[in-house]
């Protein structure tokens, strides 16, 4: 077989890699919590607002979608607990306009750990649907709620 035919980097590996957080979405249990976490450093980098904090988030949801698509056709499941890039997503859009600070990052994280889990109304919707974008939109929806109820809590706090 000519080396040219020869597939020496898979690129299977790298959709599987993005999709888990890096082997995040691997650890028994808590993946989900895991993923969730892993977006607190971008959100830090990403200040919450302005160019760094979009294209943060562009990059992350661009990529996982494509991500998703892998490891859903590796694993054989509709939802692949190994996904996590989903959560990442989720918490960054939760984070969109919210300035970086410990208080904020607790409380936001909870907000969306909490819609992400219960899941009702558009996220219930999405997460009842088969496919890689629905993987990742009922985790949008999910930081859409996070979002507006972090900003009512605020709201109510003063």
């Amino acid at each position: 077989m000519p080396i040219f035919q020869v597939k020496r980097f898979p690129v299977t590996w790298f959709w599987r890699a993005v999709a888990s957080g890096f082997g995040i979405g691997f650890v028994p249990g808590i993946p989900g919590t895991l993923g969730t976490l892993l977006a607190m450093p971008l959100w830090f980098l990403g200040g919450g607002s302005g160019m760094a904090h979009m294209g943060i988030l562009a990059a992350v949801v661009l990529l996982s979608i494509p991500a998703a698509r892998v490891e859903i056709r590796e694993t054989g499941i509709k939802d692949p607990p190994s996904v996590v890039i989903d959560e990442i997503a989720g918490m960054l859009l939760a984070a969109t306009g919210i300035p970086w600070g410990w208080k904020p990052a607790l409380l936001l994280f909870l907000l969306f750990r909490f819609f992400d889990i219960l899941k009702f109304g558009p996220v219930a919707w999405a997460d009842a649907r088969e496919g890689p974008i629905y993987v990742v939109a009922d985790d949008l929806a999910a930081g859409v709620y996070a979002n507006l109820a972090y900003r009512g809590i605020q709201w109510l706090a003063g």
